[in-house]
C-alpha cells in the first residue's frame, strides 16, 4: 500500500505533461515541414475626405446714384414726368450715422400741355416718399416717410419751364443696414380743358435703391 501511492502520482503528472508535448510537437511538425502561419491582416485606415466649405456669393449692394445723379421717365395717364435726382453728399460718404440728402427736380410734358392759352397746364399737388432700412440678412424695417402737399390750388406749376423741387434728408439708420429702398410717389393734375377750373389727378411711382456706406476693415 505504502509503495503504490508514488506510482500513481508520476501517472497523473504523466498525463499532464502528454497535452503541452503534443501542442509543442504540433508547432514543429509546420516548422518541419516548411509551414509558416499566416501573418495577422494589417491594419488598413480610410482617410476622411475634408468637406471643402461653400463659397458664399457676395452680391453687390444696387445704388441707383452711383454716378451721382439718376434720371428717370414716369408715366402719369397721357402725361410724361421726367425726374432728375442726385446728393450733395458724395456717395462714399453716405454711412449709417451721416445725415444723408436727397433732391430732385421733376418736369410734366404730355400732348396738351403746354403754356399757350389754348393749351392745359399740370401740376404737381402732393408728393410722397417712405424709406425701408435693408440690412446685410435682407430683413427690411419701415423707416420715415416724408410728404409735401401744396398748400395753394390746384398745386405746384410742373410744366417747362417750371419744376416740381425739392428735398428730403435720410436720417442716421442702423448700423449694419446695407440700403435705403425708397418710394416715392407724385399726385399729378392735370386741366380738363384750356382754363378749366376743373381738373384730373394721375398717380406716378418711382423707387431709389441707395447703398449705403459700410466701414472698412484692416
Amino acid at each position: 500500500m505504502m509503495t503504490s501511492r508514488p506510482t500513481k502520482t508520476l501517472v497523473a503528472a504523466a498525463g499532464l505533461l502528454l497535452p503541452l508535448a503534443a501542442l509543442t510537437g504540433c508547432g514543429s511538425v509546420q516548422a518541419a515541414a516548411g509551414l509558416t502561419p499566416a501573418p495577422a491582416a494589417a491594419a488598413t485606415s480610410t482617410a476622411t475626405p475634408t468637406a471643402t466649405p461653400t463659397p458664399v456669393a457676395v452680391v453687390p449692394v444696387q445704388n441707383d446714384l452711383a454716378l451721382g445723379s439718376a434720371h428717370h421717365e414716369l408715366q402719369a395717364g397721357g402725361m410724361t414726368l421726367a425726374v432728375n435726382y442726385w446728393s450733395t453728399l458724395d456717395m462714399g460718404a453716405w454711412t449709417a450715422e451721416a445725415a444723408k440728402p436727397v433732391q430732385l427736380a421733376a418736369t410734366i410734358t404730355g400732348p396738351n400741355l403746354g403754356t399757350a392759352k389754348k393749351q392745359q397746364k399740370a401740376y404737381v399737388s402732393n408728393f410722397t416718399v417712405t424709406s425701408s432700412l435693408v440690412a446685410a440678412d435682407g430683413t427690411e424695417t419701415t423707416g420715415a416717410t416724408v410728404q409735401d402737399t401744396s398748400r395753394q390750388t390746384p398745386g405746384y406749376l410742373a410744366m417747362a419751364p417750371y419744376a416740381y423741387s425739392t428735398s428730403f434728408v435720410i436720417p442716421a439708420v442702423p448700423a449694419g443696414t446695407r440700403s435705403v429702398e425708397l418710394l416715392i410717389s407724385y399726385d399729378v393734375l392735370e386741366q380738363s380743358a384750356p382754363g378749366a377750373a376743373d381738373y384730373s389727378k394721375q398717380t406716378a411711382t418711382d423707387s431709389l435703391t441707395l447703398a449705403i456706406a459700410q466701414p472698412t476693415t484692416r
